[in-house]
């Protein structure tokens, strides 16, 4: 456990991957009187002994969860019945998905995702952006950021200029953005309500924390607009589908990058579907081709 200021804690989850870095970042925030656990991870054995060791000692009113994927959520379930603290999250996935998102998904397009969902995850309590959660010496407010998962929210701590940022602003790399749950339209979004939010420290779902936050979270949005420009200069070689952006993007890349880079890639791909600036013949999926309009 790392000790990051008077009122914030750090455990990192043993659960090392090339999607999760060196683990999944669990924050402890408060003191003995009222702690309030963001992002309790995986359901692993070692992290949760270790969640427990403070849980014996402390008095623990509220569990947070950022988004439910299986990395982040799984161990809310189990920490919730043992210590019986109620667990909160926006917890809606289906309704926070864009309409465009809904609209492929009611048309039965095999654009795949959902990996790594933790589909049997269910709050007490749903949380709404905007909204204060309050305990002992310490406020948090909630931001909804979709963009790498639909119901993704961060958390602003008051008074600190502090936000738990889970996975829309990572610590290490940019995030994993993989429809229909990733949206690329929801990211920007999300991306440009942080710019104009005061926080500038982000602890992160995975990696280190972020200084001069506001400076970082500009690069990454520069860095996905200028992936959308190479989409685009490909295609307006020739049509081309997911798999074939993606090893052009990423060449000499390990397959994995790869693997997860064309899921980013249809990602943009969709949106720009959605702008009208590239078509797709029916049935739209990962496989078939994208052709840039008005080429």
């Amino acid at each position: 456990m790392k000790k990051i200021s008077e009122n914030i804690r750090l455990i990192t989850a043993p659960n090392p991957s090339p999607m999760t870095f060196k683990g999944t970042n669990t924050y402890i925030v408060g003191n003995s009187k009222d702690i309030c656990i963001i992002d309790p991870g995986p359901d692993n054995e070692l992290h949760y002994s270790e969640i427990k060791n403070i849980l014996n000692k402390e008095n623990a009113s509220h569990i947070l969860v950022t988004h439910s994927h299986l990395d982040h959520s799984p161990l809310a379930k189990r920490l919730s019945q043992d210590f019986s603290i109620p667990i909160y999250a926006h917890g809606k996935i289906e309704n926070a998905r864009s309409k465009f998102m809904k609209k492929l998904l009611e048309s039965s397009f095999d654009i795949g995702g959902f990996e790594g969902l933790d589909t049997n995850f269910q709050p007490d309590f749903y949380l709404e952006d905007n909204q204060i959660l309050r305990g002992y010496n310490w406020s948090l407010e909630v931001v909804f950021t979709p963009g790498h998962l639909a119901d993704h929210l961060c958390f602003a701590m008051g008074g600190n200029k502090i936000l738990f940022s889970g996975d829309v602003v990572m610590g290490w790399t940019s995030t994993l953005i993989s429809p229909p749950d990733g949206d690329i339209g929801q990211y920007f979004y999300s991306l440009d309500k942080l710019l104009n939010r005061s926080e500038n420290l982000y602890l992160p779902g995975h990696g280190l924390y972020v200084e001069n936050a506001k400076e970082y979270v500009a690069k990454l949005k520069d860095h996905r607009i200028d992936r959308e420009t190479q989409i685009l200069k490909i295609l307006k070689k020739q049509p081309s589908n997911c798999n074939q952006i993606a090893e052009k993007i990423y060449e000499n890349q390990p397959s994995f990058i790869i693997s997860a880079g064309s899921r980013n890639v249809l990602a943009h791909l969709l949106n720009l579907l959605e702008r009208n600036l590239v078509s797709c013949k029916e049935p739209i999926s990962a496989d078939n081709y994208f052709k840039l309009l008005n080429n």
